[in-house]
């Protein structure tokens, strides 16, 4: 099949998946998607209050720097995972690499009659961006240069790690979804020890590759969480209405 082709298939699918949502989500109580969306802006509010009064925090601390850069030559050193290593851990937690991921995953969810869950993985990779740029945008941290002369870091702010914030929420939401959806004790014990192996080593590449330093990290890992908290209780919520009206 020609590349035309392709993309003909693509745009009709594409299509097709839209239109499924939309004739799914009309079917939804309206009282329901408000519960959902309220939800999400008051959470989205708390989460973006706690990165600004820890962003305050960090950038005031005194201690901090000295902490962080000592912490970043003891990881890379005793950290069993090599740079070339650490350059493919961190390719699934590229902030614009996971756009497929959550696309495909949208698409897939619209498809099979699932609107509430598809606005949900949208809605939690799209507004985790509002709360990482509270810190970005309050203070413009350099990134470390103790670690290949900073070959691996990019020219952005380094406080909180992106990286660690979205694969948290993202990938912590299909983990979740998958934990639930099992009825098998054995099956969801090793969803939850993938997910902190996965999203472990992902962050322990942005250490070794010295793309960040460990406080980005750490406050990327600590914050995302409530996020995270937030788009299930959405979710949760927006379905226990859904129960109540059948």
């Amino acid at each position: 099949m020609s590349a035309r082709g392709h993309k003909w298939l693509i745009v009709r699918a594409a299509t097709a998946a839209w239109q499924r949502f939309w004739h799914e989500a009309k079917a939804i109580p309206a009282e329901a998607w408000r519960r959902w969306a309220s939800t999400l802006a008051v959470g989205l509010g708390l989460c973006a209050l706690i990165m600004f009064v820890t962003t305050r925090w960090a950038m005031t601390s005194e201690s901090l720097q000295v902490w962080d850069e000592r912490t970043l030559i003891v990881v890379t050193q005793r950290f069993p995972m090599s740079f070339d290593k650490g350059v493919t851990w961190q390719s699934p937690g590229n902030l614009l690499g996971m756009m497929p991921v959550v696309v495909a995953f949208a698409a897939l969810t619209s498809w099979f009659a699932r609107p509430l869950i598809a606005a949900t993985t949208v809605a939690t990779y799209v507004l985790q961006f509002a709360i990482v740029w509270v810190g970005w945008g309050l203070w413009n941290r350099d990134r470390p240069d103790l670690i290949a002369d900073g070959l691996a870091a990019p020219g952005l702010h380094s406080f909180p790690s992106g990286h660690a914030f979205v694969i948290t929420t993202v990938y912590g939401l299909l983990f979740y979804l998958w934990f639930r959806a099992s009825r098998s004790w054995l099956e969801r014990l090793l969803v939850v020890l993938f997910a902190l192996v996965w999203i472990g080593l992902i962050s322990a590449s942005r250490l070794v590759l010295g793309a960040h330093w460990p406080s980005d990290v750490i406050a990327g890992l600590a914050i995302a969480p409530l996020w995270l908290v937030v788009v299930i209780v959405a979710i949760t919520r927006a379905e226990a209405y859904i129960q109540q009206k059948r």
